[in-house]
């Protein structure tokens, strides 16, 4: 089931005021055409009907699929102390903090990945990017997987226009046995899976 309600907005812009329809929550799997409005980047946005400024209209908003069983939520003021109803209680459970890490959260479990591991092929291939385009600082986000590569849209400083680079899968095959050995498990709740956890991780394997 999916919930929308109706907001009272003031363009930043021009200053007008008028509706906004919003959804609060939408389950992927009964409402496939609003989870592709996500995916196309596209159901957050709004367009002011007077002067025409577009935005994205980030807000607290849980996205669920019943069919392979996992809940998102998208947390933009970073609240953590999240409780999830009992019935999703055995549910793969996430919380992120922007657009981008939601819809990226979406093309990861839809294509059946961990995105613990393939945080850990990110931070891998980042530290290489790093090297290569001479920044400090790189945003990754998975974008497919295509004849065994892992395909990222890479965002550099500065750059808002994504490029792409693939890696082998087999560096993900590596990262879930890192997870083997670290007899790695989740805890219970929502967990923030990202580039701090990936970190955290591999300073716990380098320490076995």
């Amino acid at each position: 089931m999916s919930t929308e309600i109706t907001k009272d907005i003031i363009c930043p812009q021009c200053g007008e005021a008028q509706k906004y329809r919003l959804y609060t929550s939408i389950n992927g799997t009964d409402n496939p055409e609003l989870k592709q409005q996500i995916l196309n980047e596209e159901l957050f946005n709004w367009r002011c009907q007077r002067c025409n400024y577009l935005a994205d209209m980030a807000y607290p908003f849980i996205y669920t699929d019943t069919e392979k069983r996992y809940i998102i939520c998208l947390s933009p003021m970073g609240t953590d102390n999240i409780e999830p109803p009992a019935t999703f209680e055995s549910y793969v459970k996430r919380t992120v903090k922007n657009l981008s890490e939601l819809k990226e959260k979406i093309l990861m479990f839809d294509q059946g990945f961990d995105d613990v591991a393939m945080e850990l092929v990110k931070n891998a291939l980042c530290g290489i990017l790093k090297q290569t385009y001479k920044v400090n600082r790189i945003h990754a986000y998975f974008s497919r997987e295509n004849e065994g590569e892992l395909e990222f849209a890479i965002y550099l400083p500065g750059k808002s226009e994504a490029i792409y680079h693939s890696t082998r899968e087999d560096v993900y095959e590596q990262s879930q046995e890192v997870l083997r050995a670290l007899n790695y498990e989740e805890p219970k709740g929502f967990l923030k899976v990202d580039a701090r956890l990936a970190r955290r991780i591999l300073e716990d394997y380098q320490n076995i």
